[in-house]
């Protein structure tokens, strides 16, 4: 038997029920690969800092091994930064900051001899090579048949979760038979999904499962599967939720996953009962877990339709840009990034021609924010038609601040420096009233520098719009925003 496979990914240390694996699971997909890695472009945080490197040995008792495996990079949230296939050892050129690394054997879920994936973590200073081992042992398995009703169940769905973050799944086979190998030690919960939709039931639940040893089940399907469509409101609009959305039997424990579009999401064939649901943030609001409103339940071979409110917006941050020099020159086009204390970026907005800018989304509160201002294009902006009306900036990193949900941080008039005139002869700062004279120290004589006597040309926007970041499932989502370099190494 050959079912198909998916590669166990795990995100977070507190779940119940492991009921955001799976979510996770399908979020970690949306990063694409392009041969054995991927390369996440260095942001303005971080491009400054020398990077350093992860590097370590992949084992098997006490010999390399030599097969292949994927390692996987994230930052400490479980927020997949970037991949690669290795075999014996690997590489990774990283910026400073912490880390979690994760081992995976690539071979398909139904080798019953797969090993267990293997979790490190890593601090890396800059310019600093740090060490971390991975050691691989087979781990659990699990086989069995799938039927629905009596009948052999044909492409069912086998999802083996234990409580600690981890899934794994496969697809039985035309005679329902199924194979699930390379479990961490652990207890697991067995949930099975018709290919049909048409019939449910409870999950089985296998207890403490040990490395090296294997469990053989009986599955039989034998309820009415039901349907929940639910539509996502948030301040009593319709949300733009598109990410993934988790809806748990809170009778049996038993979840089920399915992709929101523009605020709708259907769940087909699931078991009948009461539901809570997982939902992640949405435009400016915050995802909250909670109970189908109501207490309505999902009815037996029938479709329950509700609304969810996300109630919580997210908090905000202000601020205008100004010539360091001539604080009364609103700096226009400017990109203003948001970072968390991680380094990872979290919003963007530009400014306008006022200077201002106003960067919102699901921001949640925490200390350790810091913006970064910077001028793409050279860092030149133009003011007016005279020769010396155009300036080219630098970038400035602001101090750390908090946020608070619900609220608007405002850090006031940031400062972005311009070049020194020796290399940036054409900008000179001029007062309040552009016709005055400068006050500054700008020679009188024409400049004998190989500088241009005309002004380049920017192809930044004049004015550009302020946006908001969006984000995919409740831990975090999609693009990656530490420098990360991943390569795999030769074989010794």
């Amino acid at each position: 038997m050959h079912p198909t496979s998916s590669v166990p990914v795990r995100r977070g240390r507190h779940v119940a029920a492991a009921l955001v694996a799976l979510l996770l699971v399908l979020a970690g997909a949306a990063v694409a690969v392009t041969g054995t890695s991927t390369t996440p472009r260095a942001d303005a945080a971080t491009a400054v800092a020398a990077k350093g490197r992860l590097v370590g040995a992949i084992r098997v008792g006490g010999s390399l091994y030599g097969g292949t495996v994927k390692v996987t990079l994230f930052d400490m949230n479980w927020k997949v930064l970037g991949s690669t296939t290795a075999r014996s050892t690997y590489q990774l050129s990283v910026a400073p900051g912490s880390y979690r690394i994760q081992v995976t054997d690539t071979r398909p879920t139904y080798d019953v001899n797969r090993f267990a994936p293997a979790d490190l973590t890593a601090t890396v200073r800059s310019a600093q090579t740090v060490q971390r081992d991975a050691s691989m042992r087979k781990g659990a398995s699990i086989t069995g048949t799938v039927r629905t009703n009596g009948a052999i169940a044909s492409g069912a769905r086998v999802v083996a979760a234990n409580p600690y973050g981890q899934s794994f799944e496969t697809i039985a086979n035309r005679q329902g038979q199924f194979a699930i190998a390379g479990l961490p030690t652990a207890s697991y919960s067995v949930f099975t999904y018709d290919a049909r939709g048409q019939w449910a039931d409870a999950s089985t639940y296998l207890r403490n499962r040990q490395a090296g040893t294997n469990a053989n089940i009986a599955i039989n399907l034998k309820r009415r599967a039901g349907s929940l469509v639910v539509n996502i409101v948030g301040g009593k609009q319709q949300l733009p939720a598109n990410g993934y959305v988790t809806a748990r039997n809170t009778s049996t424990g038993q979840w089920y996953v399915a992709k929101a579009k523009n605020g709708n999401v259907s769940f087909a064939g699931v078991m009948p009962g009461p539901y809570e649901l997982v939902v992640p943030d949405s435009g400016n609001y915050l995802g909250r877990t909670g109970k189908v409103p109501g207490g309505r339940h999902v009815p037996a071979g029938n479709v329950l339709f509700t609304a969810f409110e996300l109630t919580q917006r997210g908090g905000s941050v202000s601020g205008t840009v100004a010539d360091a020099r001539v604080p009364t020159r609103a700096l226009k086009g400017v990109q203003v990034q948001l970072f968390d204390k991680y380094g990872t970026k979290v919003g963007s907005a530009w400014t306008t021609p006022t200077g201002r800018f106003l960067i919102q989304g699901p921001l949640r509160t925490d200390t350790g924010y810091k913006v970064v201002l910077s001028r793409p294009d050279g860092g030149w902006i133009t003011f007016g038609t005279g020769g010396n009306d155009t300036c080219q900036y630098g970038s400035y990193t602001s101090n750390a601040f908090s946020i608070r949900v619900g609220s608007t941080s405002n850090l006031g008039a940031l400062p972005l420096k311009a070049i020194g005139h020796a290399q940036n002869p054409q900008c000179i700062p001029q007062t309040t009233s552009p016709t005055a004279t400068p006050t500054t120290t700008a020679p009188t004589a024409t400049p004998t520098t190989s500088a241009p006597t005309t002004a380049p040309t920017s192809s930044a926007p004049t004015s550009a719009p302020t946006s908001a970041p969006t984000t995919s499932a409740p831990t975090s989502q999609p693009t990656a925003t530490v420098t990360v370099t991943v390569t795999a190494s030769p074989t010794p």
